[in-house]
């Protein structure tokens, strides 16, 4: 393995990788600053020695780089996991599935599908009757030249497809951003699935405080979940000897997230069987989901920056 990009995400990879010495060996660390951290791992010249030394990338660097460090390492026929998004852009995610050479694999670090509460959700769903599903993520976020939606809400657009089974279809969005903001900084987003659920996500990174949520309601139960205190609460639904029952906390795996992300990637690697790892395609959908209800925001009363940008896009 090697990782390219040592900021907070890419020396969270490290960290992890260097842990799990009995399933990866870290080769090399690149970043383009000199300056940045050194992590506990050999720190190499160039990305070309990266990819030269390494069967799998990790690419944690800027969103604005990531899809030309990943095209540059499948087209070298190196695996690559890339952080959430894949790219700035769907024509930048579909340039880079197609540049696999070799058989390179490419995924995508959504790694709040790893989150405790998430796994919990993931089995407890299995064959229910999803009907409402809403996410909640809000508080503030390190700039990153995007907008909410791109920067973090595609985590809960992929959320929203892998818990349901299905397709995400975006029906309406709104939303807000500063005058020297970076895309927008608010946006309520209503979607639909292709097994019938409704559902809602609300983003908000001008928020003082944190809060990262999910609430879900099948046919007989309401699952209320908080993704930073690792909690799950499932209270019952509907009349009857079944209402009656208190609402009570469920017991959630430990595994750290991105020890789960990273060992589902080795069992993947290796051929043996794994689930929940995102593919290029699961990050693929997820952009363009974010791409599609910003286009909504852009369309309707509140943002006139981004609707002007959007107006400009079109005539070019």
């Amino acid at each position: 393995m090697a990782v390219v990009g040592l900021g907070v995400m890419g020396l969270r990879h490290v960290r992890v990788l260097l842990g799990l010495d009995r399933r990866f060996e870290v080769v090399g660390t690149y970043d383009v600053r000199s300056d940045g951290a050194t992590p506990a791992a050999p720190r190499l010249g160039s990305e070309a020695e990266a990819l030269e030394r390494a069967e799998v990338v990790v690419v944690a660097t800027p969103i604005a780089s990531h899809a030309d460090v990943a095209r540059r390492a499948l087209g070298a026929g190196k695996h690559a996991l890339v952080e959430k998004p894949l790219c700035a852009t769907s024509d930048q995610a579909r340039a880079v599935i197609a540049a696999a050479r070799g058989g390179a694999r490419l995924f995508v670090g959504h790694s709040e599908r790893f989150n405790p509460v998430v796994r919990a959700l993931a089995n407890l769903l299995r064959g229910d009757d999803v009907r409402t599903i809403e996410f909640n993520r809000l508080g503030p976020s390190k700039p990153c030249g995007h907008g909410v939606l791109v920067n973090v809400g595609v985590h809960d657009l992929d959320l929203a497809a892998y818990l349901t089974g299905g397709g995400v279809t975006i029906r309406g969005a709104a939303g807000s951003s500063a005058p020297d903001s970076d895309g927008e900084d608010f946006a309520d987003v209503v979607f639909s699935t292709a097994t019938g659920a409704s559902g809602r996500l609300g983003l908000d990174r001008t928020s003082p405080a944190r809060r990262r949520s999910v609430e879900i309601a099948t046919s007989q139960w309401l699952y209320q979940g908080d993704l930073l205190a690792h909690r799950l609460v499932r209270t019952a639904r509907g009349k009857g000897p079944t209402s009656l029952v208190p609402a009570s906390p469920l017991p959630l795996p430990a595994e750290e997230p991105l020890v789960a992300q990273a060992n589902a990637l080795a069992d993947a690697l290796d051929g043996h069987p794994w689930r929940d790892l995102a593919t290029g395609f699961d990050g693929l959908r997820a952009v363009e989901l974010a791409e599609r209800a910003a286009a909504l925001l852009a369309a309707s009363p509140g943002s006139p920056r981004v609707a002007e940008k959007l107006s400009l896009d079109a005539a070019r």
